[in-house]
């Protein structure tokens, strides 16, 4: 029944209200018209109580946003009242009506003072046993006589457009007993078709309407245009400009019988009509249009029956919006519990260490291979391009990593890599379009190393003018190459050519410069992937946990603060990899092994290594003997057929004497057996030809050379870097919350209980509210 859902209706309103503190979600009425057409006593009649001052020349100068309530229990109307312009003097809660006349009269007045409007509102909450349920703004009136002030038309339309796109407002306009064509009123709100349209003060009109005939054709215009007034007589007072105490009684006493007075008139009106018809039987009687619009009644009931289909017609937009108001105080209640507990050092310290746990356990999945969170976030996932761009952006691009290797190679080895991808020679096992996540990507890396090495690797013929100088002497071990020296001479009194540390020298450089630049750029590279993956996780740990993405809400400094953290922990990684990875390859290319798999200097050996050879048998005939490259390839064939005959036997597992006479028997056969590496013949000068054996001959020493640095890279860079993150992300948890201090990283806020209390009367008002929404609609 209609009290039923009337009584819905004020607790929806009273907990939009009271408790969440916005607009009631059922209709609204706008008030608007000229000034002094009456719109203050409109609202006072649907109050039944004076609020509003109408004195001559001050009438209403702000919008008075009006919320009725009713309220069984208040036989003695109580009111809030509040605005941003109002005195707090005058502003408060459980206010009488006298109390809210006197505060609203003395505004107004302020603001006649200053000749100025206000588009700031007063808010009212009026609750009283003889209202009902329904909301009002009233408005300034609008001037158009420049005598009477400023025009003030546009702002308030401005005003009215405000107040019409708040949710379910709807625009009353008050027109005065004038012509159609007269009323300016009609022309200003043209624009609003949907508007319910009083004609206050109709008592003035009464006189010139006193046939069927007259008032019919008055409102003929109005009919035409889809405008049906409802016309309105209230009791006014003979002067106002009294003692505002005195007013204010005065003003309750007509309001108060403002029904009995109206009816009255309305029905002496029509009696008159009468009257004249009995003169006049042709004069036509008042047509329904008119007739069933008289009196104040008519239009609070119309009002009344638009708030009730209003109020069946939005409650599931109503129930959708608790629910998500619902949802969102939730969300907020547990952001200040959960900021609640952060304000105690030790809840911190835990959240925080738990958070690091997942991420760090994150991490370590991803560089083990993740195929969900790759799915997930694939904007995470980078090609080679963005993975250096990345690298080359980053303040570690600029800063020293190490002793070992300058700033300048490293940038001439990322020279390199730009003119492989620009030159398309970047090979297609680096896979450089695709896009990868983790572990993959920290593959990648290596493999491009090794490629780029090979593009790095110098010509060993731009060396060709210093080889003679490049001669040293030995003494005690094998000093640093020294260019400026000049050739070697008479060293341990044997006049000869150094070719050896020539050849060291090229071996030297040659890998240094193919390998050191590239060795610190990778880490680099790497570094800055690991770098990236921390975000990912971040990023994935605050979508899939709830406490994490309420941590980091709460905490805004400790994204950053994690960042910088684990930047410095990778930066650490980096330098000691960068450090012991130079370190362990310094001893390759210190000194010069010939017996290093995959050097065969003697392929390029003497002229006469193919000469055929006789030897006299005991017979006295001479019988062909091998070459000397001949010996050489069925040497060479001894050696691997024995060596995969020794690793045939490991099929089946020796037993351990068996196992330590095979490795005795392959050491001695490594020390007893000769090696050659340069040609003992040599000129007293080195020459061209000469320059270019040696050259020829350090270039397959550093070919050989590589292929074992590549292989021993393997095991250092996966030590060093691969393994050392992981052990370290492992540990980074414990020692980033045993290091810090919590106290004070988040100040203490005294109102966040209070907040947490605020919110969880909201959530209880709504909860109710959500149910009495669903049995009203399950009615419905």
């Amino acid at each position: 029944n209609e009290d039923e859902l009337l009584g819905f209706v004020t607790k929806i309103n009273k907990l939009y209200q009271e408790k969440l503190k916005r607009p009631a979600p059922f209709v609204t009425f706008v008030i608007c018209g000229m000034q002094s057409s009456g719109k203050s006593t409109i609202m006072e009649r649907f109050m039944n109580a004076p609020l509003n001052i109408v004195q001559e020349g001050t009438g209403t100068r702000c919008p008075l946003d009006t919320t009725c309530i009713h309220d069984g229990t208040r036989k003695v109307p109580v009111c809030e009242l509040y605005g941003n312009e109002l005195d707090e003097s005058w502003a408060g809660n459980d206010l009488s009506i006298e109390e809210v006349f006197t505060a609203i009269t003395e505004h107004n007045r302020m603001l006649a003072g200053e000749d100025r409007f206000s588009t700031e509102a007063l808010q009212l909450v009026y609750r009283s046993s003889n209202v009902q349920n329904m909301r009002f703004v009233d408005t300034p009136g609008i001037i158009t006589n420049q005598g009477l002030g400023r025009d003030n038309r546009e702002d308030i339309k401005k005003l009215l457009k405000e107040q019409l796109l708040k949710p379910n407002s709807k625009l009353c306009v008050l027109v005065e007993p004038k012509e159609f064509s007269t009323n300016s009123i009609i022309d200003f709100c043209k624009w609003n078709n949907n508007a319910i349209v009083m004609m206050t003060k109709f008592d003035n009109k009464l006189g010139d309407a006193k046939s069927g005939s007259k008032t019919n054709l008055f409102f003929e215009e109005y009919h035409q245009n889809n405008i049906y007034p409802y016309l309105i007589i209230t009791p006014t007072l003979a002067r106002e400009d009294i003692d505002p105490e005195a007013l204010f009684k005065e003003r309750k006493k007509l309001l108060s019988g403002a029904m009995g007075y109206e009816a009255e008139m309305f029905n002496e009106w029509q009696q008159s009509h009468s009257r004249y018809r009995e003169t006049d039987p042709d004069d036509p009687v008042i047509v329904d249009a008119i007739a069933k619009r008289m009196g104040f009644k008519a239009a609070s009931d119309e009002m009344r029956k638009q708030m009730l289909m209003d109020t069946a017609t939005r409650l599931p937009e109503v129930l959708r919006s608790l629910r998500k108001d619902l949802s969102q105080y939730k969300e907020e209640l547990d952001a200040f519990e959960g900021r609640k507990k952060l304000m105690d050092p030790s809840n911190l310290k835990f959240m925080i260490g738990n958070m690091l746990h997942g991420m760090c356990g994150r991490i370590a999945s991803y560089l083990d291979g993740d195929l969900e969170t790759a799915k997930q976030f694939p904007d995470s996932m980078k090609d080679l391009d963005e993975e250096l761009q990345e690298e080359e952006d980053s303040e570690w691009s600029g800063r020293r990593l190490g002793s070992n290797v300058p700033i300048e190679d490293e940038e001439k080895w990322r020279g390199i890599i730009a003119t492989m991808q620009d030159d398309s020679e970047m090979p297609e096992h680096v896979y450089p379009n695709k896009k990868f996540l983790g572990g993959k990507q920290f593959q990648r890396a290596f493999q491009l190393l090794k490629a780029t090495m090979a593009e790095a690797f110098p010509d060993p013929h731009a060396m060709k003018d210093f080889v003679a100088s490049g001669a040293g002497y030995l003494q005690g071990g094998l000093q640093r190459e020294n260019w400026e020296s000049g050739a070697g001479y008479l060293q341990g009194g044997l006049q000869r050519e150094n070719w050896e540390r020539c050849t060291l020298s090229i071996v030297r450089m040659a890998s240094k410069t193919s390998i050191q630049p590239g060795i610190n750029f990778f880490i680099k590279h790497v570094g800055s992937i690991f770098r990236s993956l921390f975000q990912v996780a971040l990023q994935d740990m605050a979508y899939k946990d709830a406490n994490t993405s309420q941590l980091l809400k709460n905490c805004p400094f400790l994204k950053n603060h994690l960042k910088n953290t684990f930047d410095e922990m990778i930066w650490d990684i980096m330098n000691n990899a960068a450090k012991k990875t130079h370190l362990s390859l310094e001893p390759w290319y210190s000194c010069l092994d010939p017996s290093i798999p995959g050097f065969h200097p003697n392929e390029e050996a003497d002229e006469n290594e193919n000469e055929e050879l006789y030897q006299r048998a005991s017979d006295g005939s001479y019988v062909r003997t091998p070459s000397k490259r001949n010996l050489r390839e069925n040497k060479l064939k001894e050696y691997l057929l024995e060596t995969v005959s020794n690793l045939a036997s490991f099929v089946v597992l020796p037993k351990g004497s068996d196992a330590k006479e095979m490795l005795r028997k392959r050491e001695r056969e490594r020390a007893l057996s000769k090696k050659n590496f340069l040609p003992e013949n040599r000129t007293s000068m080195i020459n061209d030809d000469e320059t270019e054996k040696i050259l020829s001959y350090a270039v397959q020493y550093v070919f050989a050379l590589n292929e074992q640095i590549q292989t021993y890279l393997n095991f250092q860079i996966n030590h060093f870097v691969y393994n050392a993150f992981k052990e370290k992300i492992a540990t980074f948890p414990q020692e980033f919350t045993s290091n810090d201090s919590w106290e004070g990283l988040i100040p203490r806020d005294e109102t966040l209980d209070v907040a947490i209390n605020e919110l969880k009367d909201k959530i209880s008002g709504l909860q109710e509210s959500l149910s009495d929404v669903q049995a009203m609609q399950m009615q419905f």
